[in-house]
């Protein structure tokens, strides 16, 4: 099968790697969706705390399963589904408390040990799957994990009926951000990124406001919620700020080491500041749901740069600075068309 490997030298490149095979309890999944995450990026950087190369990359997917492993019922066989891309040890505090997605042993898609979903096949347990309806174009199914963890960060906020919320950075998960907040019943006040295609995209999503990062300040003290989908430096502050009095900020962007933050700030009015990192089980499920509901509008998020060979020179391209104005870049491993619909 092909598949992208990052080299141990810190190269993309497309191999032909034997296709895995399914174990006891395991499926096997032909992907026809799979997701670039900027973890893929700073991976092929050689900065990523465990997906250090060699490997095959890729932990957002999904497709068709066309072959069940000893003991899993055959009528498996030919279901739609998205990948939860997580496998918990079991045995380690968190998983004894049941919050097995903080498993300090967990292994994930697109590390050493588990061929990524930027690869024609991929194995996984029945545990990790997730029918969707086959409504659903099988080029979106991708878009289930990063949709996944933007549901998990609103869990970890207050109930979002009737709140102002504000999103700090509108690439992938804050435009999907956008999206469960309005679906929770929030307003979305404003969304703030840089880039002018992000921008845009929020309003479309439904953001009332979509605005530079340092226009975002006329709403300070207005805000209930704020998710702070980026890590740059000075963004947890900007949130602390916008927050009204026991207003909460939801860190969820993904900071490559310490950050300095106000906690003056934070404790002078009450503030609470909370993480959010990747989701459970019933966010892959709720984050399914969403897709099922709302693929045509989430869909406009979705570039197709073609094959893997083309995902391949996307990533160098990022690395030199070079990337294109997209949000969400998608492929189809196997090289044929991304359907994504209508």
């Amino acid at each position: 099968m092909r598949a992208l490997e990052f080299t141990a030298e810190l190269e993309a490149r497309v191999v032909d790697a034997p296709a895995p095979a399914p174990g006891p309890g395991e499926v096997l999944v032909a992907i026809t969706s799979a997701g670039v995450c900027g973890s893929d990026v700073s991976a092929l950087r050689g900065t990523h705390p465990f997906r250090r190369p060699p490997l095959i990359t890729g932990h957002e997917g999904g497709g068709r399963v066309v072959e069940v492993g000893p003991d899993v019922e055959p009528g498996w066989v030919g279901r739609q589904v998205a990948l939860e891309p997580q496998r918990a040890c079991g045995a380690c505090g968190p998983c004894g408390e049941g919050l097995v997605h903080l498993c300090r042993n967990r292994l994930m898609l697109g590390m050493p040990g588990w061929t990524g979903t930027l690869a024609e096949y991929v194995t996984a347990p029945l545990a990790c799957l997730h029918p969707v309806a086959d409504e659903v174009p099988d080029g979106l199914l991708a878009l289930a994990e990063p949709l996944a963890v933007a549901h998990h960060a609103q869990g970890r906020a207050p109930h979002l009926a009737g709140t102002r919320v504000g999103v700090l950075g509108g690439g992938p998960i804050g435009a999907l951000q956008v999206v469960t907040a309005i679906e929770a019943g929030g307003e979305v006040a404003v969304v703030t990124d840089p880039r002018a295609h992000c921008r845009e995209a929020a309003l479309a999503l439904g953001a009332a406001e979509a605005v530079e990062p340092d226009d975002a300040d006329r709403f300070a003290g207005t805000l209930d919620v704020v998710f702070v989908a980026a890590a740059a430096p000075g963004l947890v502050d900007q949130a602390v700020a916008l927050v009204t009095p026991r207003g909460t900020v939801v860190q969820v962007g993904l900071f490559a080491g310490p950050v300095e933050v106000d906690v003056l700030a934070l404790q002078q009015d009450e503030k609470t500041l909370t993480g959010a990192i990747v989701y459970t089980a019933d966010d892959v499920a709720a984050a399914v749901r969403t897709l099922e509901r709302s693929w045509r509008d989430l869909g406009a998020l979705a570039t197709d740069v073609g094959s893997l060979d083309a995902v391949a020179d996307y990533l160098h391209a990022v690395l030199d600075g070079r990337g294109p104005d997209v949000i969400k870049v998608l492929t189809r491993p196997d090289g044929g068309p991304l359907a994504v619909g209508a």
